[in-house]
């Protein structure tokens, strides 16, 4: 099949329309790109950090099963740009296997990547992770405290916000200042 999709994405490469053209032109590239899932995988590996970068933004390109299985590989890099930047593209598709690879990287993590898991994690509104975030509520650092208040305020129950209101005398400003945009999100409902 994806042969035959590929030859017909071929052909209207020249269809008159200049929408068509460019519309062919971008599923070819995304479907080259989910042919070539292995090659992707051996960059994350052996390639420069550039490299690995530019690999987590196909990924995002590609989509589907394909770019997910490419990013949630790059969440086991080395370095922490890649990292951070694969959780940012795992943010368009929270479904139940990555949210669960999410958590499971939690406790390795530190600093901006933690603080983007977090935020992700938040985004996915699954008040079932309110007791996981909870957690890094009370973390040293100030920005990874932020984070997860405004990532408790989008999952918690009527309980969670005593949680967040605690922040608001906080000593850090950074950590005040998420405490009051968190409770922006406050909901009667």
């Amino acid at each position: 099949m994806i042969d035959r999709i590929e030859e017909i994405l071929k052909g209207m490469l020249s269809d008159p329309s200049v929408a068509v053209r460019l519309a062919a032109s971008a599923a070819l590239d995304r479907l080259r790109g989910k042919k070539s899932v292995s090659s992707y995988l051996r960059v994350l590996g052996t390639g420069s950090l550039e490299e690995r970068v530019r690999v987590v933004f196909s990924a995002q390109e590609i989509g589907g099963t394909e770019g997910t299985t490419i990013l949630l590989a790059a969440l086991s890099d080395k370095e922490q740009e890649v990292r951070g930047a694969a959780v940012r593209a795992l943010e368009s598709c929270l479904t139940g296997s990555v949210l669960e690879e999410m958590v499971a990287r939690l406790p390795g993590e530190e600093g901006v990547v933690l603080g983007n898991l977090l935020e992700a994690l938040g985004k996915s509104r699954r008040t079932e992770l309110a007791p996981v975030i909870e957690g890094y509520l009370d973390h040293p650092d100030p920005e990874v405290r932020a984070k997860a208040i405004h990532a408790v305020a989008r999952v918690t129950e009527s309980a969670g916000w005593e949680k967040v209101l605690a922040h608001a005398a906080d000593g850090d400003e950074t950590v005040r200042a998420a405490t009051a945009r968190a409770l922006g999100e406050w909901s009667a409902g």
